[in-house]
């Protein structure tokens, strides 16, 4: 009896399209990472807190968004997409976090509009709104459009930095990683367990540049590390 050497499926529906769009972004955008390395111990606490006086289950990646929102209000050029026929930069008013959902079609990255005018809770029921849904495919065309930055969340079985493709025609995509205890220095400078958390912004380095880059990554560290 011959066995059959190949498999064959489909490039078809919700995986031609994101199949299309990272061919589009990676062949379109010169793609740059910045990482960062981040103790999340206050932000461990802080999330805690919330779980604990509020009804609505909260989870990291809602507070990491609000955090994201007020850094994308500080700075605007990570929250654009580039006008290629007009060559201009469009700056958008409005902050509408997208995020990377994994489905049995695909990755599908739903809106949670004008994220920035949210609370925490508020975005919580939201995103918890869309990922199941993404997940049942019922998402309407509405909840994955309008998106002006993209969150790619790889959760506790993700490794510690990655490269993300940035979400076209976005101009930046901020990966948050797996949290991992291990010895760090503390404030004292003797050794200590910390919770550690990586990082990765991907960006168009057409308009931005690397500096830029470093300012972002370093307020948005401090913001997460102070949080209270």
């Amino acid at each position: 009896m011959t066995k059959h050497r190949e498999e064959r499926i489909p490039i078809v529906g919700m995986r031609k399209k994101i199949y299309k769009n990272l061919v589009q972004s990676a062949f379109t955008i010169p793609h740059a990472t910045g990482m960062e390395e981040v103790q999340v111990d206050a932000l461990i606490t802080y999330k805690k807190k919330l779980a604990e006086q509020s009804n609505v289950h909260i989870t990291y990646l809602p507070i990491i968004m609000k955090i994201v929102a007020q850094m994308l209000q500080k700075y605007p050029i990570f929250n654009a997409t580039i006008d290629e026929k007009a060559n201009e930069i469009v700056l958008k008013k409005e902050i509408n976090l997208g995020v990377a959902i994994a489905t049995p079609e695909g990755l599908i990255v739903p809106v949670i509009k004008e994220t920035d005018e949210k609370t925490i809770e508020e975005i919580a029921i939201e995103l918890q709104d869309v990922t199941e849904r993404a997940r049942q495919g019922t998402l309407k065309i509405t909840d994955i459009a309008g998106g002006t930055f993209t969150i790619s969340n790889t959760g506790a079985k993700g490794g510690t930095y990655a490269t993300p493709i940035i979400n076209f025609p976005q101009v930046a995509i901020l990966g948050v990683h797996a949290m991992k205890e291990r010895p760090v220095i503390l404030l004292d400078r003797t050794i200590g367990i910390g919770t550690m958390m990586g990082m990765s912004l991907s960006f168009d380095h057409r308009i931005i540049d690397g500096d830029l880059v470093g300012l972002f990554m370093n307020d948005l560290k401090e913001a997460i590390e102070n949080i209270h």
